[in-house]
């Protein structure tokens, strides 16, 4: 899949990279196929350029008040999965999981009974699931977020939730993509009066982020 920062600590070829020791990762995937690959890649980055750590954590980010567990709708990967399932495209199967069951209903039309599981999954802020690691929001130098089109309700929920400006991550990167899209498409399916980029755009500027156009991701550094 497309990970920013496995491309900045293996591809970069740059010495600030070479060695990690300094660094600690903490990768939430909620797809239990894709969390268990996570786990071999930053395995052998740590064996040949000296990560000394990493924070794995197999849940959703839900910012639904008093829910620790939530439904999540998942391609089904099991070896003896029907044929269309196994038929769909990379993306599709690896890459398409989400809270909203009806957004995978709407993408998946026909397959989605063959297809799509429901599984619920231990889910909670990022501010929550980091301090159940004992891990400060202030220690957060860099936030990716690629979660195909709701980056407009978590970052949002993200910047108002850690409240203090001091503990707010430096940079944030995110896709755009797929917010582009759904604002062509579905221009008024999320409820709001405005865009779903520009709610994104809007919140982090209120807290003082300049934003950067990065092709079809946006870089949000604090200033």
């Amino acid at each position: 899949s497309n990970d920013p920062m496995y491309a900045m600590f293996v591809k970069q070829k740059s010495d600030l990279f070479s060695n990690l020791h300094h660094w600690l990762p903490v990768i939430i995937e909620p797809v239990p196929q894709n969390y268990e690959h996570l786990l071999d890649t930053y395995t052998g980055i740590a064996e040949k350029q000296a990560l000394g750590c990493a924070v794995p954590i197999n849940a959703a980010v839900s910012y639904d008040v008093g829910k620790t567990e939530c439904p999540f709708c998942r391609v089904n990967l099991a070896e003896d999965s029907p044929q269309v399932c196994k038929d769909l495209p990379d993306w599709m199967r690896l890459q398409i999981g989400t809270l909203d069951c009806e957004h995978s209903k709407r993408l998946f039309r026909n397959e989605f009974d063959q297809c799509i599981i429901q599984d619920p999954l231990p889910c909670s802020s990022i501010s929550n699931l980091l301090r159940e690691r004992a891990v400060p929001n202030k220690n957060v130098v860099i936030l990716q977020v690629d979660i195909e089109g709701y980056e407009f309700v978590l970052l949002p929920n993200f910047l108002q939730d850690v409240g203090e400006n001091s503990a707010l991550p430096p940079v944030i990167h995110f896709e755009t993509k797929v917010l582009l899209e759904l604002d062509r498409t579905q221009p008024s399916a999320h409820g709001g009066n405005k865009s779903r980029l520009g709610t994104v755009t809007e919140a982090l500027t209120a807290k003082g982020y300049v934003l950067y156009d990065d092709g079809e991701d946006m870089l949000a550094i604090r200033t």
